[in-house]
């Protein structure tokens, strides 16, 4: 029997179907790309490299953070830099030739000769929010809910305080006091000298979040922290009572991962404006007195901003570079070449804009533009024989999971293996 001697209703039943069929496949099509989108890692294309980065030293920090997350990241106080490791130990080096000034293990019993020899494990303080050098002392938060506090001359471990959850963002300082954030969702406030607590102040935490929290940023008597909740709260200082909340993201969607809006970006003070960034949501200026939204701008991201002269500089989740006027939230530019390769917060080195990513290049972007001026991979750098001998017996992992720390001439990166280089960019 042919087409056409079919009924007229059996004949509208095979289109149905067929359309059906053919929808489907589209359907699915459509679904098979939008994986495949989600997953898909750029490369990197060549580049005219116009400006060649010279290595100053490196050494090695210890044993770095290996595969866990982490927000350990060298810290600059005078001529000095700091360097942390997960599982306890913290350097200092003089920050213009590598020298090593010290190097102290914050466990309470660190590994012995014997440990060593008998291949003993011996438990790390899982070291993961910091560091920060405020008040002539470094402050190191910890997994295990500890923050540390040890001298910046000596080494030497001053005190160690308990609080209420994990400490993976750097703890903050000013009004003379140290400010931390812990994964519980718990803002407190400690004496530098002691690690007395002084106030607690606890922020709405959501069945699920991301991991991480936001540093506070603590400026004109109050204290600023980005909640789980996509909110930014100031805190009085002197008191510790909650003064207002600013609505940075917004809940929704019917997952409970479309409904992340972490902020767990530190906020930036700059004059009576605070900026703040979401994850699933969105930039934000907010009246630092009030806590009325100034302008909101549709981004989306986890990492830290940076701002100079005007402008913010911001990584989103998906890996994008922007340029974004702070004034008025309109974007200046925006590089898109960097997809889904996990980049570090942008930091402003001289004239360009630096980002990191998860195989260990550091792209160097011109800070009008956003034109990529130079790229760097530590893999490049010339190892003696020394080291070479040395990696047979180590790890070597210089995948860039912190933002580079800038100082004068000098950039210093610090890599998961636990590498810390000096780089110059002429």
């Amino acid at each position: 029997m042919r087409f056409s001697e079919l009924s007229q209703q059996t004949r509208k039943l095979a289109k149905l179907a067929l359309v059906s069929a053919l929808s489907v496949a589209v359907l699915a099509g459509c679904e098979s790309n939008d994986e495949n989108e989600a997953t898909r890692i750029a490369e990197l294309e060549p580049i005219n490299i116009k400006r060649h980065v010279e290595v100053e030293w490196r050494e090695q920090a210890g044993d770095g953070v290996d595969n866990y997350f982490s927000n350990l990241t060298p810290v600059i106080a005078g001529d000095v830099i700091y360097a942390a490791s997960r599982d306890g130990e913290v350097f200092a080096y003089n920050k213009l030739t590598g020298d090593e000034i010290w190097s102290t293990d914050t466990r309470d019993n660190p590994p012995s000769l014997w440990t060593t020899i008998t291949l003993e494990n011996v438990p790390g303080n899982k070291l993961s929010g910091g560091i920060t050098a405020a008040y002539n002392n470094l402050y190191i938060g910890s997994e295990n809910g500890f923050v540390i506090a040890l001298s910046q001359e000596t080494g030497d471990v001053l005190w160690r305080q308990n609080v209420r959850g994990e400490v993976v963002a750097a703890p903050a300082y000013g009004e003379g006091w140290i400010a931390v954030t812990t994964t519980a969702g718990v803002v407190t406030m400690l004496h530098p000298d002691t690690g007395e607590v002084r106030w607690e102040v606890e922020t709405d935490v959501p069945a699920l979040s991301l991991r991480g929290t936001s540093s506070p940023s603590v400026a004109n008597g109050g204290v600023l922290v980005g909640t789980a909740t996509g909110k930014v709260t100031v805190i009085i200082a002197e008191q510790g009572i909650a003064a207002w909340d600013a609505e940075v993201a917004t809940v929704d969607g019917a997952t409970e991962l479309e409904r992340l809006v972490d902020a767990d970006s530190q906020p930036i003070i700059v004059g009576p404006d605070v900026y703040a960034i979401a994850y699933n949501g969105n930039l934000a200026a907010i009246d630092y007195r009030t806590g009325r939204i100034k302008w909101k701008r549709e981004y989306s991201s986890y990492r830290n901003l940076s701002y100079e002269s005007g402008t913010l500089y911001l990584t989103n989740d998906k890996g994008y570079v922007s340029a974004i006027n702070a004034s008025a939230g309109s974007e200046l530019w925006s590089n898109t070449d960097f997809y889904n390769r996990r980049l570090t917060q942008p930091v402003v080195y001289k004239d360009t804009i630096v980002v990191g990513d998860f195989e260990g290049y550091f792209h160097f972007l011109d800070k009008q533009t956003g034109e990529v001026v130079s790229r760097y991979k530590l893999d490049d750098i010339d190892y003696s024989a020394y080291h070479w001998f040395v990696s047979w017996f180590t790890s070597e992992d210089r995948r860039a999971y912190a933002a580079p720390v800038v100082d004068g001439e000098l950039l210093y990166v610090q890599t998961r293996d636990g590498e810390l280089t000096a780089l110059r960019l002429p």
